[in-house]
């Protein structure tokens, strides 16, 4: 799945997808009204789009898309062998295990599973708790405000993606999102 923000607003009729926020940005490819932002692989950080309608851009300000309903762009990324990886951005996740951070009273460690592997990130919002099911950005992803989620330590620990809330999304709830048990593993769709 990509990101799609759309620009319109500020910019007639363009958007940016993120596609790939651990891609290092070196150079642009310019092809008509489409312009990659790429490394020395050909790897897609992100793609300025200059014409939504004629790509099929929603009018919506930031979504998440499937690349296959955006075919006009998939045929040039084709034709121009440029490398996307299109996973998971902002993804369901039980939390298994939570415990205080050793170096912060006000930091949390938590162990997150999405139905095949765990892993663990820092946060510091209280209402992730043991058992929950919450949205968890991954590696790669960025968020409404353009924030990069990409590898870190908080405070020593690697911390490999972020606890979402509907306002690191841009939508008008407050809090976490949750989920249920048969969410985990899925992404969340906006």
């Amino acid at each position: 799945m990509i990101i799609v923000n759309n620009i319109s607003n500020f910019y007639k009729n363009s958007s940016i997808i993120f596609v790939n926020s651990e891609v290092k940005s070196e150079r642009q490819i310019t092809m008509n009204d489409l312009v990659f932002f790429v490394n020395s692989k050909n790897e897609v950080h992100s793609i300025n789009i200059q014409n939504n309608d004629k790509y099929g851009i929603k009018n919506k300000k930031y979504y998440i898309e499937d690349l296959n309903n955006l075919s006009e762009v998939l045929k040039v990324i084709k034709e121009n062998n440029l490398v996307v990886n299109d996973s998971k951005k902002f993804v369901y996740k039980k939390i298994t295990k939570r415990r205080e951070h050793p170096e912060s009273n006000k930091l949390f460690i938590i162990t997150l599973f999405d139905g095949e592997k765990e892993v663990e990130i820092v946060t510091n919002t209280l209402d992730s708790l043991e058992g929950k099911v919450i949205v968890v950005a991954n590696l790669g992803a960025t968020t409404f405000d353009g924030t990069e989620i990409l590898k870190g330590k908080v405070m020593g620990v690697e911390s490999p993606g972020m606890v979402v809330s509907y306002k690191t999304l841009g939508l008008e709830n407050e809090g976490l999102i949750f989920g249920s048990e048969d969410e985990i593993g899925k992404e969340f769709i906006f």
